[in-house]
């Protein structure tokens, strides 16, 4: 008969083999955890490059159905001083029905104060379509203010995204709504500062509407929407800051005055009515932002971009001058890409490559 021998089990890692086990293993998953963590981030930023596509297709669609893209500022007599005009609903508002949001849209009474009591649920509401999810402390959040002016209790909800009113927001609001308030019904245009100041815009949006026949520039050369992130401003900013609502600057709004990612770049200098954190596009996402163009398009826009020179001890650029809202030009000083891509009509010709 043949023996059937027997197999003896071998002995145990020793404690140097296992402590060498550990470090391959602890090797591999650190290089690991920065893959997991890119591809998260690539998920991410396609999630957001879909928002803004849809925000621009909303915006095309809105211009095929009413003749003109959404008016960017809208002026509607304040809901607390009552004789005065002051902004009022954000684009995204305007075209709630052309991104899916149609029970919403209908529940907005556009004859009131986007801050009425009327259109608290509206205010109050927040949408998946407005939030990046690199910006995550944005997603869900609400937050409340109290009894405001009708409204027993003022809940925003806040947006990751801003439309483009060009290289500058010359704050009508500050010359025409406070300073020097018109007296309502009297239209805006009553108001001394009103032409000198409208005339500065050189974006898509502002407070009067504006047709793709004004884009001389091409579609495919004029911004609409940016990214503005919220959760990079401090917990005290970050509230006041991005309401999704209103066409308030820093909130639904953003110009190229200051450079992409400015907290970056330029420390936080206070102005009239703004600051270059504020006011300028940013993200989350690695080495710029997401842009939406005005034919549809998103394009990433490094924070590399050309764009004018600054002054790094306040960001403001050099070459520029801002003289109660009324913005002007140094002769000679040059445009960068950004300020270019950011104008309808200003005549710049940008090769796709320069971005």
């Amino acid at each position: 008969m043949r023996s059937i021998r027997r197999r003896m089990s071998g002995p145990g890692f020793t404690l140097i083999e296992l402590l060498v086990v550990i470090a391959i293993i602890a090797v591999l998953i650190s290089l690991l955890l920065p893959a997991v963590q890119s591809a998260r981030e690539a998920a991410r930023r396609a999630q957001c490059t879909n928002n803004l596509k849809q925000l621009a297709l909303a915006a095309m669609n809105y211009h095929d159905q009413v003749g003109t893209f959404p008016i960017g500022i809208p002026f509607k007599p304040d809901p607390i001083f009552s004789w005065a005009m002051g902004p009022e609903q954000s684009t995204f508002v305007s075209m709630l029905s052309q991104f899916e949001q149609g029970s919403l849209y209908n529940a907005m009474n556009f004859s009131r104060s986007i801050y009425s009591g009327p259109n608290s649920t509206v205010y109050a509401t927040g949408l998946n379509t407005l939030w990046c999810p690199s910006d995550a402390q944005i997603v869900g959040k609400r937050s409340s203010f109290g009894v405001y002016a009708d409204n027993p209790n003022l809940i925003v909800a806040y947006t990751s995204y801003r439309g483009c009113t060009g290289t500058w927001n010359p704050y009508l609001y500050q010359y025409c709504g406070w300073a020097n308030p018109v007296i309502y019904p009297a239209p805006m245009t009553s108001c001394a500062s009103y032409q000198p100041i409208e005339s500065c815009f050189n974006g898509v949006f502002h407070n009067v509407p504006t047709s793709i026949a004004q884009l001389t520039d091409g579609t495919s050369n004029t911004l609409l929407y940016s990214e503005g992130a919220n959760g990079l401003f401090t917990a005290s900013d970050s509230l006041c800051y991005n309401w999704w609502g209103d066409a308030v600057a820093a909130d639904s709004l953003f110009s190229t005055l200051y450079p992409i990612n400015a907290f970056r770049k330029v420390p936080r200098q206070s102005e009239e009515y703004s600051n270059a954190w504020i006011e300028s596009a940013s993200s989350f996402h690695p080495g710029g932002a997401n842009f939406a163009f005005a034919d549809g398009s998103v394009h990433f826009l490094k924070d590399s971009i050309s764009t004018w020179p600054f002054n790094a001890t306040t960001g403001f650029p050099t070459g520029v001058t801002d003289t109660n809202g009324v913005f002007t030009l140094t002769a000679g000083t040059q445009r960068g890409v950004y300020q270019a891509l950011s104008t309808r009509s200003g005549g710049e010709v940008v090769s796709a490559d320069a971005y």
